[in-house]
């Protein structure tokens, strides 16, 4: 399993950082986690296949995280796409890629299913799940789960022999809270923005979070790496925000555009990172 970031900035493109959008590959399936504008390219830039997107969850509706959706839809459509493309998100997400579909992008080589989901969402597929809000602990405490379609999930449904699996969790953008460190606890991986180094009392007021309390998240929720993303343009030099993290969660690192990261089972060694073009 590797984890790619196509961007790691926040608000608006820089130099160095196209806006939010994370892969995650699991054999030859994609799923993408965000798609701000310049995701497409971001592709091109990177090992992998934007037409192997067989989902894409968005957790918000900010432009930052969802204006790429357009033009990767089309260029799939250009190149003859004919797999079907699930895309999740929060309430207005339908009505998005509706106006999308009838204006620029009508008659499409390939169908699109959309699925409003909400906190507390479970989402299940043959071999893993995504949970919007932390639900899945249940499931491997050996107590069922309702799902988005309303079915009953019992444990044994998506859970093997007892051993330890790849838990990655991404944020979004968020300000530190509890329900952040339930849903990370024990992560392999943990992707959390940190839009400021330092200014608590700014990234409070935005609804942002500093680099220090993403690592207070890392630190309570026991991950094994944690990775910043979602920096401000202002930051051309990330190491000021790396070096606040660092005094609270030792490990923290700022993710760059197409680093990838292999997620390997435990108990093996945090996460290889593989360096971008």
């Amino acid at each position: 399993m590797e984890l790619t970031f196509l961007g790691t900035g926040g608000s608006w493109p820089s130099a160095r950082r196209n806006v939010s959008s994370l892969a995650l590959k699991r054999g030859s399936e994609v799923v993408l986690f965000d798609c701000g504008e310049g995701t497409q390219r971001q592709f091109q830039r990177s090992d992998i296949s934007y037409m192997a997107t067989s989902k894409i969850f968005f957790t918000h509706l900010h432009g930052d995280h969802i204006l790429g959706l357009p033009g990767l839809m089309q260029t799939m459509d250009l190149n003859e796409r004919e797999d079907p493309l699930e895309i999740y998100g929060p309430p207005g997400i339908k009505r998005y890629v509706s106006l999308t579909m009838s204006r620029p992008l009508p008659g499409l080589s390939y169908p699109v299913e959309v699925t409003e989901i909400d906190d507390g969402t479970t989402v299940c597929f043959d071999e893993y799940v995504v949970v919007a809000r932390p639900k899945f602990s249940k499931l491997q405490q050996g107590e069922a789960v309702e799902a988005e379609d309303g079915s009953i999930v019992e444990p044994e449904q998506v859970l093997g022999d007892p051993r330890r699996g790849r838990k990655i969790t991404y944020t979004g953008d968020c300000r530190p809270c509890e329900a952040s460190v339930e849903l990370a606890y024990r992560s392999d991986v943990l992707v959390h923005e940190a839009t400021f180094a330092v200014e608590s009392e700014r990234a409070h007021e935005v609804g942002h979070s500093t680099a220090a309390q993403a690592a207070w998240i890392a630190d309570k929720a026991e991950v094994r790496q944690l990775f910043l993303t979602h920096l401000s343009p202002r930051y051309e030099d990330p190491e000021p925000v790396e070096d606040e993290a660092r005094k609270v969660f030792e490990g923290a690192e700022v993710a760059e555009d197409l680093d990838t990261f292999t997620v390997k089972f435990p108990p093996d060694e945090p996460p290889e990172v593989l360096e971008g073009p």
